[in-house]
């Protein structure tokens, strides 16, 4: 029965240490030493940082994403949304001036007035558009998205990352743990034959323990490229023989949970650079009020209404950037389309040399592995020490 009972404990073994590395997402117990919190959501604030690092430094290059979009498309897209906006603040602004000119003015010159705003609003979209792609390294925090979206309250994103990316990895972590259990079983029964002491059942779980979960984890991650055992047959980490699949997963998991249109707008919007962005879009709404009417203006001057002027300009201005911001998610579905982030984080992770590809995945075990590795024996001693009591 010992290498029966020892794969046992080499599988119980490994699929606990996974389980602690991965579990509970939230520290339980007396903090701070007496209980656990799972390694990854422990250290997730420094695995984002990782990542981010990945992402930002070999994987994406915003400025070149942000160059994908198309101000004339942009502008197609979101220019209805700001519609029935348009109407209002002309309206506004007529009144402002006088409030009986809007009324005295004919239906047709209305129209006539709407729509040379609304062709003077699509060149501001596509200026606006044209600014955020040359400025936007200092306008879009890209680090600040990726940390936030993957530490604090979303440390569950983190071991959902990992686990979803290192699913066949840590499938092999489990299985394997019987199969190297039962090899090493079977030694064991060669040495109780001769040796039979039950006090060394703890000291072999801690040895059963111990290989089964090392000799795992460098099983996945060496030899990095292909090696020739034996003379007979070639073997690569099973995570570094994957390289392109984990690479497409990893683009698309990042793609549709952090780095998504939706985060990406609200980055802008609500982040750090929101006021800077505001502003960018109320001088260009001021530029265009005063390019519409350029007639009117020794009219205004020679009435003395010029300073009103002045005034509803501003108000308009900011009133039409309020807007613009409000319906910016109208561009989410084409920032899905234009910005392709999963495609060219994809390629580029496909195009990793080995080891900084292996870093990816292995940054979830680097620091800890030992500690995962000592898991795997302290766990082995437990079940050692329970044959020798209630077994042997």
């Amino acid at each position: 029965m010992i290498p029966f009972t020892y794969g046992f404990v080499g599988w119980v073994t490994n699929w606990l240490a996974l389980k602690m590395t991965f579990y509970p997402i939230q520290f339980i117990g007396i903090p701070p030493y007496l209980g656990w919190q799972g390694i990854i959501p422990r250290k997730a604030h420094k695995m984002a940082s990782k990542s981010v690092d990945v992402i930002t430094e070999r994987l994406l290059n915003i400025k070149e994403v942000f160059l994908k979009v198309d101000p004339k498309k942009a502008e197609v897209v979101f220019l209805p949304a700001l519609d029935s906006s348009i109407r209002y603040t002309i309206k506004e602004f007529s009144d402002s001036l006088d409030p009986k000119l809007w009324e005295i003015i004919p239906d047709i010159v209305k129209e006539e007035i709407y729509h040379k705003v609304r062709r003077e609003s699509g060149i501001t979209i596509r200026k606006v558009i044209k600014k955020l792609q040359a400025d936007i390294d200092s306008l879009f925090d890209v680090k600040a998205l990726v940390l936030k979206k993957l530490s604090g309250n979303n440390v569950g994103l983190v071991v959902e990352l990992f686990q979803e990316v290192g699913a066949p990895e840590f499938r092999f972590i489990e299985r394997s743990g019987f199969y190297f259990g039962f090899l090493l079983g079977l030694v064991q029964m060669v040495f109780m034959i001769f040796f039979p002491m039950a006090w060394t059942l703890p000291i072999q779980g801690v040895i059963v323990g111990y290989l089964t979960n090392y000799l795992a984890l460098e099983m996945i991650f060496r030899p990095l490229l292909p090696k020739k055992f034996l003379g007979l047959w070639t073997y690569q980490g099973l995570f570094l023989k994957r390289q392109n699949e984990v690479s497409r997963l990893y683009a698309k998991l990042v793609s549709q949970k952090i780095l998504t249109p939706k985060n990406i707008l609200s980055e802008l919007i609500f982040g750090k650079a929101s006021k800077e962005i505001i502003e960018i879009i109320r001088k260009e709404v001021s530029s265009h009020v005063d390019t519409v009417t350029f007639l009117a203006k020794p009219a205004l001057y020679a009435t003395g209404k010029i300073n009103e002027f002045d005034s509803a300009k501003e108000r308009i201005a900011v009133a039409m950037a309020d807007n613009a911001i409000e319906n910016a998610f109208h561009l989410e579905s084409y920032l899905g389309e234009s910005l392709q982030i999963e495609t060219m984080m994809g390629d580029r992770m496909s195009a990793l040399p080995p080891k900084e590809f292996e870093s990816i995945l292995r940054s979830a075990f680097q620091e800890d592995e030992m500690l995962l590795i000592l898991v795997g024996a302290a766990l082995g001693a437990l079940v050692g020490w329970f044959q020798m009591v209630f077994i042997i």
